[in-house]
């Protein structure tokens, strides 16, 4: 009788367990993309701040900041990103329910604090670009 209760337990285990395999591909290609995003917005915003005339006065001070503010939370969203990406894996390649449950759980919680990051830096590489575009061109 102790046996005839565990086998439909195991097949429910199979089936979440193969469930949240295929979630783990899905969230997978969510972070490749969120990297792939965060990677084009460093290079873009690098180049844009690198291209721009150096100057040391007050305004250069700012533009020094806000590039520092947006490289760093482009850092943390790739670490962070990476990291998800490295607990997908690792629950991708566990047995047990609770322990893929465990490794989904770090996952979304990585995957929170880069999604936080990068509206920040999207958001502070607007700024950047507004700030680096030559406006008096346009007006007079």
């Amino acid at each position: 009788m102790a046996l005839s209760d565990s086998q439909p337990q195991r097949k429910s285990d199979r089936h979440a367990t193969c469930r949240s395999n295929e979630d783990i591909g899905i969230f997978m290609v969510f972070i490749v993309i969120l990297v792939t995003v965060t990677f084009a917005m460093g290079f873009t915003c690098t180049k844009l701040y690198m291209g721009s005339d150096p100057d040391f006065d007050t305004t250069g001070f700012v533009k020094k900041a806000i590039f520092i503010v947006f490289m760093f939370c482009n850092s943390i969203t790739m670490l962070a990103s990476v990291a998800t990406v490295m607990h997908l894996i690792w629950a991708y390649n566990l047995s047990e329910f609770e322990q893929i449950q465990t490794a989904l759980t770090r996952a979304m919680a990585l995957v929170t604090i880069a999604l936080i990051s990068i509206f920040v830096a999207f958001v502070v590489g607007c700024f950047l670009v507004v700030i680096l575009l030559p406006w008096s061109t346009y007006f007079t």
